[in-house]
């Protein structure tokens, strides 16, 4: 093997523990309800997730193997974005997996950035994917599972919280009392009843 083979791998090694708790925290950045009920439900079991995520694999899996077969360049590009999206898919649910890991590694700064626990969290997740065998062939794919079906189950008790009303147009109707705290010139509260 040449120096540059194995700076090729070695870099693109690096590049992927760089990368994923930057998904993570993306994931949590954009989609924070989805991460916090897939941590929810990390916390309690992770069974459960792995069951729902084992039949999306397969199924994203199916699709790949499909999709390569495909003409060129389509079949390729196609596979590739699927790949992406069930990758950008599951980070949503493995940020509530690292979420939970670095809270049971608590520490003081938690109270003011809640995000570091994800960021601990996807640090020890991810170091321990370059582990031989182990971190390849059972961490890695287990915890893909597992977020994929973390993100499905939120998905589905977000859907089930959150009921959504609709007025006779068919827009979206906001019940209850909207108050914007310190929002006028003296300082107190907005009140806008709905």
């Amino acid at each position: 093997m040449l120096m540059a083979d194995t700076m090729a791998i070695f870099l693109s090694v690096l590049g992927l523990l760089i990368a994923c708790p930057a998904l993570w925290l993306l994931c949590r950045g954009l989609w924070p309800d989805l991460v916090e009920l897939s941590k929810a439900d990390c916390s309690v079991t992770l069974f459960k997730p792995f069951l729902v995520g084992l039949p999306l694999l397969i199924a994203a899996v199916i699709a790949v193997i499909f999709l390569g077969k495909l003409p060129q360049p389509v079949g390729g590009i196609s596979c590739l974005a699927l790949i992406c999206l069930f990758i950008t898919y599951a980070g949503s649910g493995v940020a509530g997996l690292a979420t939970v890991i670095g809270e049971r590694l608590p520490s003081p700064v938690d109270a003011q950035c809640p995000w570091k626990a994800t960021i601990r969290g996807g640090i020890v997740l991810e170091l321990s994917y370059i582990l031989p065998f182990l971190g390849w062939f059972v961490l890695l794919p287990v915890s893909i599972v597992i977020g994929a079906g973390a993100t499905t189950r939120a998905l589905i008790k977000n859907r089930k919280q959150k009921p959504t009303t609709r007025n006779k147009n068919g827009d979206l109707a906001i019940s209850g009392d909207l108050s914007i705290p310190g929002d006028n010139q003296f300082g107190g509260t907005v009140s806008a009843p709905v």
